[in-house]
């Protein structure tokens, strides 16, 4: 039998069975052991199948558009726990339709097919809001021998700090990312920040905070480059300590400690020092580094044995070798007048920063006598050139003329405007020959580098970077093809799915949400009349209308709004639910959650008293719900107004108290609220290859389901038991004894929930939580950071499909964003770094890839698939 034949026989047979043309490729013999078959009935229908072994399977009724209105059953046949209603145990299945759809209401638009799909897979179907010039406020630059740009930076918004670089060409366009390292390196070569999983083909990185991602030695300390070579590899700086890499981001060595104990070093957190490096590699200088005090008032108040405008040298070719005194700059005796001194604001001392040139000679930033003053490879004073509080340095090796960024007046906190100064001439004769200011953070790293041929300066700080060149008397911008997409997303947080529209909601874990296109990949800043709409949280409801907790403080009004951003009022007259919901801030704003019914019935989490948190509501027409737990507690009102933060009718909980470390609420076709915190029951037991994990044992939580009525968590930081009806679920945290009441279920494997314990930050640093969902199906769909996964399951709890691997922001990445094109990197299928946040929409689950700054979409297919008529 031909291809062709073959191929037109299955359309053939599809066809003649009523069904879809997708179970002709689907190889449904090997699926099903009785083909599904549908028999009307008097309001609706039954359908029946058997599956052939084990599998998952959804059903669902279609009207003529083949969209879905009634999603009657989904989950695992023949799993470790019998499946969820109206799925019964075994293999054989029978499942009535009521001729109503998901709302209870008579189904409308027939005529009505029902489709059946067995065996969910998942692939990888787009990024979302993924920008490769944009990755966190830029702390340094360097460049190498072929003028290739090298950036790192680390600042994201209110503390999601994370360590990057990235790889540029020399005219700025994109390479590759080193930090974090990329999924096709050799496992030996990342082994200080990994581990290779070799049946499952994956690395597991070695998470080290519940706050940020933090794989490397340095946990979570700000990696600064330094210097970059192909051969030499890279040189980075955090804190006080130094560290090399090989060029293509491997091999970590370090920490080196810039002085060993033995030195007894003497230089205070605040004044971070500042490093060149030779040109063969050899040596490290170091300035910035001086035994200075608080708040010191006279020159004597510095440490003798570690004096101000001191340079010192460091041979590495020495193993263990201590940096060395270089070079001292020649201050002038205190006695004669005061002058510059460095404290815990200016943290700068009267050799700030340095730099080398390709001869090997030295030069340095002198505060004190507002100079730079070269010096030879052996440590003697070639020239001082006269400079106003010089920063920064870089030397164009033709002319020698000076590049400097420079304060405007004497630094303080950072908090003084820059510039950039070009200084022609040496000693007496170097006179300022152009200048330019700098605008905002621009400054704070600089670079030398060329294109085609002419020399250029990299500039950059915060999110920002610029490219200028010296036209003589001035500076002239330098077109290149490092171009931050307008307004581009600079943290992914949390996020929410529009069902309907395949929308996603971005949030960047303050006060700005994004808005993208799950089908195009468009969006932008969510904007109201063309400006910012500031909101912390958003949940989509059933009815795709946005509940926002709207504002630009971490408390604020919680709202409802139109998907264009036009007020949605409820019966009260307002679309305002409560002008006030009580939160707090950290990492980002600890915002825990928003959840809508299928009623219009809107839940939040928040904090009745100082990291205490509960959940409240209001019904569909934006009264108050009543709940049964804490009452009294919440909503107390103001002891010198007497006013209540939020409408009086909210005098109770209908879920708390719960644990401090909680986040990551929704709801259910059925009105069961759906809360997550940081529990799992007794028996549970981790994956196999996390079993000895201890980032998987202290951050990861479950997904607990309550009734529409609520429920309680006894034992908790609190101390605020409430008395409750129900079977307790016993559930624990690194020791801590708690107990679940009123729960139907609980769903683990969630996480991370920051808090006290492992790779915490403070008992009361609650503010990094994950973000699960439900489908309307009752699946549930859970990230975790530890595992750098995505569960699905059953509403049983029986798990349907887990999908992604560790990757960096290359893996998959179509350079320059063009479609099809060869991936920088192949592997794995689907990426994932630091997965914080999943959402369903009718066909994809959207995976907020939070260490990579963007959004994954994931595609399904199924092994089988048949749509029949209801006839």
């Amino acid at each position: 039998m031909t291809g062709k034949f073959l191929l037109r026989t299955l359309l053939l047979v599809a066809w003649c069975l009523g069904g879809s043309l997708a179970a002709a490729f689907a190889g449904d013999a090997a699926s099903f052991a009785q083909a599904p078959s549908v028999k009307k009935t008097a309001d609706g229908a039954t359908v029946s199948f058997t599956l052939a072994a084990k599998g998952d399977v959804e059903v669902a009724v279609l009207n003529a558009k083949g969209e879905p209105i009634r999603h009657l059953a989904a989950g695992l046949l023949g799993g470790p726990q019998a499946p969820p209603p109206p799925l019964k145990e075994g293999l054989a299945q029978q499942l009535a339709w009521d001729g109503k759809d998901d709302f209870g209401k008579a189904a409308e638009g027939g005529p009505f097919k029902v489709r059946v799909r067995v065996g969910m897979k998942a692939k990888l179907g787009r990024f979302l809001g993924e920008d490769p010039y944009t990755f966190g406020a830029i702390n340094a630059i360097a460049t190498d021998a072929e003028n290739k740009l090298y950036v790192s930076a680390f600042a994201g918004e209110t503390n999601q700090n994370t360590s990057v670089l990235r790889r540029f060409s020399a005219e700025g366009e994109y390479e590759r990312t080193l930090i974090p390292f990329a999924a096709d390196m050799a496992p030996e070569a990342v082994a200080q920040a990994a581990d290779w999983d070799a049946d499952q083909e994956r690395f597991i990185p070695k998470n080290q905070s519940s706050l940020n991602p933090a794989f490397y030695p340095w946990g979570g300390g700000s990696a600064q480059i330094v210097s970059a070579d192909a051969k030499a590899g890279i040189v980075l700086t955090v804190g006080n300590s130094v560290y090399r890499i090989d060029a293509a981001g491997g091999n970590v060595r370090g920490p080196f400690a810039m002085w060993s104990a033995a030195a007894k070093l003497k230089n205070p957190n605040w004044n971070i020092p500042q490093l060149a490096v030779s040109p063969d590699g050899r040596y490290i200088y170091y300035a910035n580094v001086a035994g200075t005090q608080y708040q010191p008032k006279d020159f004597n108040d510095t440490s003798p044995d570690w004096p101000q405008g001191r340079v010192y040298r460091q041979d590495t070719s020495k193993e263990g070798a201590d940096p060395e005194k270089f070079y001292d700059l020649e201050l002038p005796p205190w006695s004669k007048g005061a002058y510059w001194l460095p404290d815990a604001w200016n943290k700068r001392t009267a050799a700030y920063n340095v730099a080398v040139d390709a001869k090997g000679h030295v030069y340095v930033c002198d505060l004190v006598n507002q100079a730079i003053v070269e010096v030879s490879a052996d440590g003697q004073k070639i020239s001082s050139t006269s400079c106003p509080w010089p920063e920064r340095l870089h030397i164009e090796a033709k002319t020698g003329n000076y590049y400097v960024v420079a304060r405007t007046a004497p630094p303080k906190d950072g908090y003084v405007a820059k510039r950039l100064v070009k200084i022609a001439g040496r000693g007496g004769a170097g006179k300022i020959a152009a200048e330019m200011p700098l605008k905002g953070s621009l400054g704070v790293a600089s670079a030398l580098g060329a294109i085609g041929g002419a020399p250029v300066l990299w500039i950059g700080g915060g999110n920002d970077l610029i490219c200028v060149k010296d036209a003589g008397a001035a500076f002239e911008a330098v077109e290149t093809k490092y171009v931050a997409r307008p307004e581009a997303q600079t943290d992914f947080s949390r996020l929410s799915v529009d069902w309907a529209r395949d929308v996603a909601y971005v949030n960047n874990g303050t006060n700005r949400i994004w808005r993208y296109d799950g089908m195009t990949g468009e969006g932008g800043l969510l904007k109201e009349g063309g400006k910012v709409f500031h909101g912390t949280d958003l949940s989509v409801g059933y009815d795709g209308l946005l509940y926002i907790r709207s504002g630009d403080g971490y408390s604020g009004p919680f709202e409802r709004r139109t998907p264009d951003m036009k007020p949605a009022p409820f019966a009260t007259g307002s679309h305002v639910l409560t002008p006030y919901v009580y939160s707090r801030m950290g990492v980002g704003f600890s915002e825990h959650g928003i959840g809508v019914g299928p009623d219009g019935k809107s839940y939040f989490s928040y904090m009745y008293d100082w990291n205490k948190y509960c959940v409240s509501g209001f019904g569909g027409d934006g009264q108050p719900l009543k709940g049964k737990y804490l009452k009294g507690l919440v909503n107390k009102p103001d002891p010198k107004t007497g006013k209540h933060p939020m409408p009086e009718g909210i005098d109770a909980a209908i879920v708390g108290p719960l644990p401090m470390s909680n986040g990551g609420l929704r709801v259910d076709l059925q009105g069961n609220i759906y809360v997550g915190m940081r529990l799992l029951p007794e028996a549970f037991a981790a994956p196999e290859d996390f079993a000895k994990s201890n980032a998987y044992k202290h951050w990861t939580g479950c997904a607990v389901k309550f009734p529409p009525d609520g429920g309680t968590i006894l034992g908790t930081e609190t101390k605020d038991d409430q008395p409750a009806d129900g079977t307790p679920i016993p559930a624990a945290w690194a020791g801590s004894k708690m107990q679940i009441v009123g729960a139907l279920k609980v769903y683990p494997g969630v996480g991370s929930y920051s808090g006290s314990g492992w790779g915490g930050n403070g008992s009361s640093c609650v503010c990094r939580v994950p973000r699960f969902d439900v489908d309307r199906y009752g699946r549930l769909v859970l990230p975790n950071v530890v595992t750098n996964s995505v569960r699905i399951v059953d509403n049983a709890g029986n798990e349907i499909v887990e999908f992604g691997k560790y990757g960096n922001f290359d893996s998959q990445y179509a350079p320059g964003g063009v479609k099809d094109a060869t991936p920088t990197v192949a592997v794995p299928a689907i990426p994932l770094g630091w997965p914080t946040s999943a959402g369903f929409s009718k066909n994809n689950v959207y995976v907020c890839d939070t260490y990579n700054r963007r959004v994954v979409r994931v595609d399904f297919t199924y092994d089988a698939e048949q749509t029949l008529d209801v006839k």
